[in-house]
């Protein structure tokens, strides 16, 4: 059975969520979020064995923990193509309003398009959700959704950023309108909500 748990990770409080196999442990990691040092206490307390590490975009909130995760478990980063100049800039992952601006190594894994791929336990969907940022991407795992800051529970991402297009975002929302009613959806900020809610109550839905 395929499982999933999370961690709100650091002051700007990312979802870093955990999807993993019950029974082999083995694991997948998206958006590690600004505290790895929690997302590597919630991974060990839960006996995980982290396969893969997934961006959903470039935003330094989201990516800042990637190589303390990666090193620690010795696994590959994955990241939508037209994020990776993002990695490499604190200017363009807007990290320049921190203390310490980061960047990240290059990726091992690059999504090109909405494809399905897969680890030892599990296949995922890749669904290239722009708006957000130009390489923002939503992972769909069984019936649950990933959507990074596409989609909040009732809301979208800002769009005033490095990458960001409105017109993009809500031309995006219809993959995800396309998904069926009872998909979960797993915001990178805020709480958990399904797709049926946000038909009803996201005014972008409209």
């Amino acid at each position: 059975m395929i499982k999933t748990d999370f961690v709100v990770s650091g002051d700007f409080e990312v979802n870093c969520f955990l999807v993993y196999e019950d029974i082999s442990k083995k694991a997948v990691v998206i958006d590690p979020g600004y505290d790895g040092k929690s997302v590597i206490n919630k991974i060990d307390s839960l006996g995980l064995k982290p396969e893969l590490l997934i961006n959903t975009h470039g935003h330094f909130d989201h990516i800042f923990s990637d190589d303390m995760i990666r090193e620690k478990y010795n696994i590959p980063l994955a990241i939508h193509k037209d994020d990776i100049e993002m990695l490499a800039s604190a200017e363009l992952n807007s990290s320049t309003v921190i203390e310490e601006p980061i960047t990240v190594k290059n990726p091992e894994i690059i999504f090109d398009k909405d494809e399905t791929k897969g680890t030892s336990f599990c296949k995922y969907s890749v669904i290239h959700t722009p708006g957000h940022s130009k390489g923002s991407v939503c992972i769909l795992i069984d019936d649950m959704l990933f959507a990074g800051d596409t989609v909040f529970y009732g809301s979208i991402g800002r769009t005033d950023l490095f990458g960001g297009d409105y017109d993009a975002i809500i031309s995006s929302l219809n993959k995800i309108k396309a998904l069926p009613k009872e998909t979960k959806i797993f915001p990178g900020h805020g709480p958990v909500t399904t797709l049926e809610r946000e038909l009803y109550h996201n005014p972008y839905f409209k």
